[in-house]
């Protein structure tokens, strides 16, 4: 793909939006910078519940991605726009790269130690977690959100709450019931096709939202990138990556069982939109067809039967 070509993945069109893997251009106002797999010229942390990615330094342009609240980055490239914003080009561990605002992030000062890389985290397994200044529901308003999946780092707890420290250094509880102690090195383990099927089904009726990751609102490939993380896959952003360079096996049409992704397009080749397999005739999956929200699609339904490209398996 090159800066001049549009061109249609994860359901969206697009002008000019760089892939971190290949050679891509981004163009602003006429001028291109070129990346080919750019060093970093630092390092960070997502301070925000949830924020975007845009594909460029402005609130105005589309989103590509989100992050979420402690996320580490690597920062590409710092930039003030026309309205004197500072901004980021960042990339995410899953190698996706998009402007962040400055005022999302905190970038590391040479030497420091990253966010939530050493002692215990505390992972998120409900959807939404509410973080608060004290371990009392009562007593303030909540300071942040933490969505599933979530890494905190975690101090001292007890039977209901977990003192932890926020990305800004801030300190704060949670509430144990919304998440996991982690140790250092923790890897998540591989669920069943049985166990995915469960945890996607958690998201059923959740909002579309273009370039979304998080409960809040999700795409198609954000959606089905977060459950095979919490199933212990990992997968690449955006749809047709997902179909070509995800390390994914082929599956044979009629082969289709649960777990498996399902690729579409109407253009042969051209893969616009993935869902979930869960169970040999039915996926889920993130789309507007219909209602915009996360739901139950047939594989043999015409719409969806018309425009099957294919099936991957995790290996």
């Amino acid at each position: 793909m090159d800066g001049a070509t549009r061109f249609i993945y994860n359901g969206r069109e697009e002008a000019a939006m760089m892939k971190k893997i290949f050679l891509s251009v981004l163009v602003f106002g006429g001028s291109a910078l070129l990346f080919a797999q750019a060093d970093a010229v630092g390092s960070g942390v997502v301070l925000k519940s949830v924020e975007n990615m845009h594909s460029a330094a402005s609130e105005t342009a589309d989103v590509v991605s989100q992050a979420v609240i402690g996320t580490p980055v690597k920062i590409l490239k710092a930039e003030r726009n026309a309205q004197g914003e500072e901004w980021f080009r960042i990339e995410t561990p899953d190698t996706y790269q998009g402007w962040m605002k400055g005022s999302s992030l905190r970038a590391y000062a040479p030497g420091e130690k990253a966010y939530g890389t050493s002692g215990q985290t505390f992972e998120v397994t409900s959807l939404f977690a509410l973080v608060y200044a004290v371990d009392n529901v009562t007593k303030h308003k909540p300071l942040a959100m933490a969505p599933v999946g979530a890494l905190l780092e975690v101090g001292n707890w007890g039977e209901r709450w977990c003192e932890i420290t926020l990305p800004c250094g801030t300190k704060a509880w949670i509430q144990k019931g919304d998440g996991l102690v982690r140790e250092p090195g923790f890897k998540r383990p591989r669920l069943s096709t049985e166990e995915m099927v469960t945890l996607a089904k958690r998201f059923l009726g959740l909002p579309y939202y273009w370039g979304g990751t998080s409960p809040l609102g999700f795409d198609c490939s954000g959606f089905v990138q977060l459950v095979y993380r919490l199933s212990g896959i990992q997968i690449l952003r955006d749809a047709d990556i997902q179909f070509e360079k995800s390390g994914l096996a082929e599956v044979a049409p009629g082969f289709e069982d649960k777990g498996d992704l399902v690729f579409f397009g109407k253009a042969k080749g051209r893969i616009t939109h993935v869902g979930m397999m869960v169970n040999r005739e039915e996926f889920i999956n993130a789309t507007t067809h219909e209602k915009p929200v996360v739901q139950i699609s047939k594989l043999k339904d015409p719409y969806w039967a018309n425009i099957y490209r294919g099936a991957r398996r995790p290996i």
